[in-house]
């Protein structure tokens, strides 16, 4: 497995002045009258990190180490099983280690520590004010390496799921195809925390398709939800061993139609709630009112699966600098990709020219979608 390198940190622009994530995240502070700040979600400690992992336990959302930080010191913070490797292994910002002793509280460590002082957190320990979702807001925005290693991720994954795709045959069931998902990935570095993999009348009957040991006939569709360096990858493909059902293409092809207005519609400061009322009314036009409340569309991605899933409610804006997941469907059909929206238009993280692929014209803009691959 490839070893991260910690050497470059990554930097933000912001106004005139570049800051790299902790001195962002100090700033953010003191606008706000913080004092510090503790951080002991995964996504969090890898995102100011660069890259580090705090976790031991890879399904839990809270790690063992905590990175405790100010306006001058940073602390890591781990139990006595943890603190001598975290120190040395996964502590890219060179932190005083602190070991707190296994049989101890950390939130009582914390609470001490943070005593007549205005501490927050990512989990609400020693009950200081969760900032998690401002907390997302500031990570959302990607700097320079961030965008490299999001190209390197979404091309490592992009092979994985076409070159499964091209290798699987009729008479394998979802079990085999999923696994052999999963070896690739490990292989890769990649931490593949959702696969689904549907065939045949699961895929028309199920949005999320977890495998099953049902053997494949005629279709299958293979969806990936991959991790490297923290950031997030999510993509979908359709294979059909034989000829597309007619009524199969011409879902698809409006499924089609509308993830590219979703992609070419997006621009700086558009909020969230007109696009989703825009992506209602393609499902609308497109002959599928209401399809959309079958399964969500997706949303922004970066340290999480999904930053988070927008609704007709949700607040905020689209800005330039963030990644995005849209996965629209109708039934039988989805389009899904991770892509990053920039000054000049789209760029699709996770696409190849060994994929058959058409532009989608468009009032936004065209897009090249993904198709459904005929075997």
């Amino acid at each position: 497995m490839e070893r991260t390198d910690f050497s470059a940190k990554c930097k933000i622009k912001k106004g005139d002045e570049i800051m790299d994530h902790v001195e962002n995240l100090r700033e953010w502070m003191k606008n706000e009258g913080y004092d510090g700040i503790v951080l002991s979600r995964r996504d969090n400690f890898t995102w100011v990190s660069g890259g580090a992992k705090n976790a031991v336990c890879t399904n839990t959302e809270v790690g063992i180490g905590h990175y405790v930080i100010d306006a001058e010191r940073i602390r890591l913070l781990a139990d006595s099983s943890d603190a001598p490797r975290m120190g040395k292994e996964q502590n890219p910002l060179e932190g005083e280690t602190i070991l707190v002793p296994w049989y101890t509280s950390m939130d009582e460590y914390v609470s001490k520590m943070a005593e007549g002082k205005i501490f927050v957190s990512d989990t609400g320990i020693a009950g200081t004010k969760n900032v998690q979702e401002e907390l997302v807001r500031l990570r959302m925005q990607l700097c320079p390496e961030e965008v490299l290693r999001y190209r390197e991720i979404g091309q490592t994954c992009v092979k994985i799921v076409e070159g499964v795709c091209r290798d699987a045959r009729p008479g394998q069931t979802e079990e085999e195809v999923a696994s052999e998902l999963k070896c690739r990935c490990l292989k890769e570095g990649v931490s593949p925390d959702c696969v689904l993999v549907g065939s045949d009348e699961r895929i028309l009957n199920y949005r999320h398709p977890v495998p099953t040991d049902k053997k494949i006939e005629n279709s299958l569709m293979v969806v990936l939800g991959g991790e490297k360096y923290g950031l997030n990858i999510s993509m979908t493909r359709i294979v059909y061993f034989g000829p597309v059902p007619e009524e199969i293409k011409e879902r698809y092809e409006k499924t089609a139609y509308i993830f590219a207005c979703m992609q070419c519609m997006m621009k700086e400061g558009m909020p969230y709630q007109e696009y989703f009322a825009k992506v209602q009314k393609l499902y609308e036009e497109a002959g599928y009112d209401g399809e959309w409340k079958l399964h969500h569309q997706g949303g922004p991605t970066g340290y999480a699966c999904r930053e988070f899933v927008v609704t007709p409610e949700t607040g905020g804006e689209i800005h330039e600098g963030e990644a995005f997941a849209w996965n629209p469907a109708i039934q039988g059909t989805k389009c899904e990709e991770t892509t990053y929206l920039t000054a000049e238009g789209i760029e699709t993280f996770t696409r190849t020219k060994n994929w058959p692929c058409r532009e989608v014209e468009t009032p936004y803009g065209d897009y090249e979608v993904a198709g459904i691959l005929e075997k």
